[in-house]
């Protein structure tokens, strides 16, 4: 029978970066009981994959029912560092002081006054812009494949 486990277990500290990890290190393994283990088999998933966990499990379990295997998948640091379908691995989007004057400059461009914005009322600023150009597109004034180009910040849920 299939054997799925999640465990948490205290990190270490990142002295390169200097950050002090006050979360745990999550790992995910998979096994068949009913079968004789011959090796464990570590996967790191690459960028993007926090964006849908389920594609995670998905590989983890298939390769645990098809080879005699235990399959370990670490959710290694930052792994939360990108959007993601599941809240508690998914970053936020937030405006930082460097990323005010390009989101001001592209609010200027469509008559957007943006005297005060702030890292405080940047989200509402960011809104704002979102409906503006959804309108925009709406009223055929401004083209469907149109992008804004600014930069935002991604703050991991786990303080990372």
């Amino acid at each position: 029978m299939l054997i799925n486990q999640t465990f948490e277990i205290d990190s270490c500290d990142d002295v390169e970066l200097n950050i002090k990890r006050t979360s745990k290190l999550e790992y995910r393994i998979s096994y068949d009981d009913e079968k004789d283990i011959k090796a464990i088999v570590f996967v790191i998933g690459g960028y993007g994959a926090n964006a849908n966990i389920s594609f995670l499990d998905f590989d983890r379990e298939y390769i645990a029912k098809n080879f005699d295997v235990v399959v370990v998948h670490v959710f290694y640091h930052c792994f939360c560092a990108r959007i993601s379908n599941n809240k508690k691995y998914s970053a936020s989007i937030s405006f930082m002081e460097e990323d005010l004057l390009s989101l001001s400059k592209i609010l200027l461009d469509f008559g957007i006054n943006p005297q005060n914005l702030d890292c405080k009322n940047s989200t509402k600023y960011y809104e704002l812009l979102i409906q503006h150009i959804i309108t925009l597109k709406s009223q055929g004034k401004l083209a469907q494949n149109y992008q804004a180009k600014f930069t935002s910040t991604f703050i991991p849920p786990n303080g990372d």
